[in-house]
């Protein structure tokens, strides 16, 4: 029998970790949207993967004019579903210097099917005609050197041969 007067355990002050965020759905299509599913991740990675974007300042020149705080948020969010990395930018400790991960970078297919999907079906797109005949023309070629060109660089990583047809060469889109 515990007595009214005695003193009480104190609470733990271990943290439990916090439950797995509850997904709508476990359809990959829903998991996707979850991690990039807003117009403003998409365009930040758009940014980040063709225009070679890697500052918050770059971020807010670009024409759909995001607002600061959706910016902070998002930056925020893509790096918590690991598919950007922000690092100290050695020329000014207090910026930061945004790119890529893996995971990242793997989202080339998918910018380059809303690409040629949004030609196909909207009267007028802001694309060089090059570079829209180039990825219609050989997308699974341009798809493999935009991941090759955005993924983290690793010394450990042996790198797959290019499809045959495929110069070596920087991607500059926009």
């Amino acid at each position: 029998m515990v007595r009214a007067d005695a003193p009480q355990a104190k609470p733990s002050l271990i943290k439990k970790p916090a439950p797995e965020k509850s997904h709508r759905s476990m359809c990959p299509i829903n998991l996707t949207l979850e991690k990039v599913g807003d117009s403003w991740s998409m365009l930040i990675i758009r940014d980040l993967m063709l225009r070679g974007h890697t500052g918050y300042q770059a971020f807010l020149r670009s024409e759909e004019k995001i607002a600061t705080n959706i910016l902070a948020d998002r930056l925020s969010r893509l790096e918590l579903n690991g598919l950007i990395v922000k690092k100290p930018d050695p020329a000014d400790a207090r910026k930061f210097i945004y790119s890529l991960t893996e995971k990242g970078a793997d989202l080339a297919p998918l910018l380059v099917e809303l690409a040629l999907y949004s030609m196909k079906h909207e009267r007028r797109t802001d694309m060089p005609k090059e570079v829209a005949a180039e990825m219609q023309r050989n997308k699974p070629i341009f798809v493999s050197r935009l991941i090759r060109a955005n993924a983290p660089k690793s010394p450990v990583k042996r790198r797959k041969p290019e499809p045959r047809g495929a110069a070596e060469e920087t991607l500059s889109l926009f």
